[in-house]
């Protein structure tokens, strides 16, 4: 079983991390058509076990209609629109801490953020990370 600080090492291991806090951690990632996306990875807690969420600005709330988000969802294999409190479309996925492995870190980090930005370029036209 991970601990939180053994994910963040290996996150520090193979990665330049952004941001590096207690409870989070955020990395960009450089894509082959130059443009770029800001991941944040964070520890909580749920049902009485320890939680990793994986999430990713998308875009405003108000550059994708509510219907067509939640039609998107449907489509993923991982992760899932929501409205932040900023009114900001994330893409987030979460996964349980205790039985997380490299595989199980690596899949959502490089999916989450690919996809975000395949939206971001889709629906605001912006590279913000």
């Amino acid at each position: 079983m991970p601990s939180w600080k053994e994910i963040k090492d290996y996150a520090r291991s193979k990665y330049k991390l952004a941001e590096d806090e207690e409870r989070y951690f955020s990395l960009i990632f450089g894509f082959n058509d130059g443009r770029s996306q800001k991941i944040f990875v964070r520890r909580y807690e749920a049902f009485d076990m320890e939680w990793v969420e994986f999430r990713s600005v998308v875009c405003n709330g108000d550059k994708m209609p509510p219907k067509v988000a939640l039609r998107k969802n449907e489509d993923f294999a991982c992760g899932a629109l929501a409205l932040d409190g900023d009114g900001d479309y994330v893409l987030i996925y979460n996964a349980p801490l205790p039985t997380m492995d490299p595989d199980e870190f690596e899949l959502p980090l490089h999916v989450i953020a690919k996809t975000a930005d395949r939206l971001e370029s889709e629906y605001s036209g912006e590279d913000d990370f």
